[in-house]
C-alpha cells in the first residue's frame, strides 16, 4: 500500500472504531487492554471491534515502516 492508502485506510478504521468506542464509552485501547486481560465476556461485536482495533494496529506500523523507508530513501 501506498503512504496515501495506508492514511485513507487508519482514517476509515479510526471512524469504524468511533462508533464503537461511542456505543460503550470506552476508547479503543483500553477496550482492546481489558479484551487482552480477559476481562470482557466475547461476543460477535466485541470480537468485530477487535479486529478493527488490530488491522488499525498493524496499517499504523506498516505506516510508520513506509514512512521510515520514504524518509531513509531521501536521506541518499
Amino acid at each position: 500500500m501506498t503512504l496515501e492508502e495506508l492514511i485513507h485506510s487508519i482514517h476509515t478504521l479510526e471512524n469504524h472504531l468511533q462508533k464503537f468506542e461511542e456505543k460503550y464509552k470506552l476508547r479503543s485501547d483500553d477496550f482492546y487492554s481489558l479484551v487482552s486481560e480477559g476481562k470482557l465476556e466475547q461476543s460477535e461485536e466485541f470480537i468485530e471491534w477487535l479486529g478493527v482495533y488490530e488491522i488499525k494496529l498493524k496499517r499504523e506500523k506498516a505506516y510508520a515502516r513506509r514512512l521510515t523507508e520514504t524518509f531513509c530513501h531521501c536521506q541518499r
